[in-house]
């Protein structure tokens, strides 16, 4: 057989995944607003660990898919709560979340390193009424710090600024040792250090840390595009400043973004 026939599909099959990237489109969009849904954390993880296979396995196919595809994985393997979401998967990061008291109790800090779990022994959390503690975060072992410190300026020796570089410095375990205060411990950690291009390294992360910030803006201004209800007008009003600000850093497709936000409050 051809290698064309092989990847041809019947219309069936296209109808199908037609459907399932429709359902997969349509769930991805209650995910990207889950800061705003009054339902309950437990009402819509209940929702998306229901969605059949089929639409789970599109999603990494879809924009912005992936965190919401891992997030659905991460509650059927037990891995996090039925009413809560691992802090890194937040869609657009907890800089969306103007209820900082929704954000405590959606939100799951004490995530183990998925490389470290096997499978059969993965272990079930209860599910329960109150976020856990941060203290831990406040508690930072310096060993692990020490231990972390070199793989952690050997990435900032070789980043760029670019989309793929953050995500794989902020995806690495030894960054996702600090918690969701990973900003400022790392910027301890240098600060603390003897190294000798420590001035640089300095510099090189907090530019990698407006970087990370102006992504944000970026994934928020697309949602509000998206759904302008998601802000009032007044709300958009007073963000325009910082939306005009970061937008800029993505040359002339900020600059059109932020025209378009801008449209919203006219």
């Amino acid at each position: 057989m051809a290698e064309n026939d092989k990847n041809k599909i019947s219309f069936t099959e296209f109808q199908a995944k037609e459907r399932a990237i429709a359902v997969g489109k349509k769930y991805l969009n209650l995910f990207h607003q889950l800061h705003v849904i009054d339902a309950g954390l437990t009402v819509l993880n209940k929702e998306f660990i229901a969605l059949p296979d089929e639409v789970v396995a599109i999603l990494g196919e879809l924009a912005g898919g992936a965190k919401f595809r891992q997030h659905i994985q991460n509650l059927k393997d037990g891995l996090t709560p039925i009413d809560k979401i691992d802090f890194d998967l937040l869609p657009f990061g907890e800089e969306v979340f103007e209820d900082k008291e929704l954000l405590k109790k959606y939100v799951q800090y004490d995530v183990p390193r998925r490389e470290n779990i096997v499978r059969e022994e993965r272990k079930v959390y209860p599910v329960r009424e109150e976020r856990v503690t941060t203290q831990h975060i406040d508690e930072v072992d310096s060993d692990l710090a020490n231990d972390n410190a070199k793989v952690i300026f050997d990435l900032l020796r070789k980043f760029q600024n670019n989309p793929k570089d953050l995500e794989a410095f902020k995806s690495k375990e030894e960054v996702r040792d600090f918690g969701p205060e990973w900003k400022s411990k790392i910027t301890d950690l240098i600060n603390k250090s003897n190294v000798p291009d420590k001035a640089n390294l300095k510099k090189v992360f907090d530019g990698l840390c407006v970087f990370d910030y102006a992504l944000n803006v970026w994934q928020e201004c697309v949602a509000l595009m998206k759904n302008p209800k998601l802000k009032s007008v007044e709300e958009i009003v007073s963000k325009l400043p910082e939306y005009k600000k970061y937008l800029n850093m993505f040359g002339a497709s900020g600059k059109s973004l932020y025209e378009k936000i801008e449209d919203l409050t006219k």
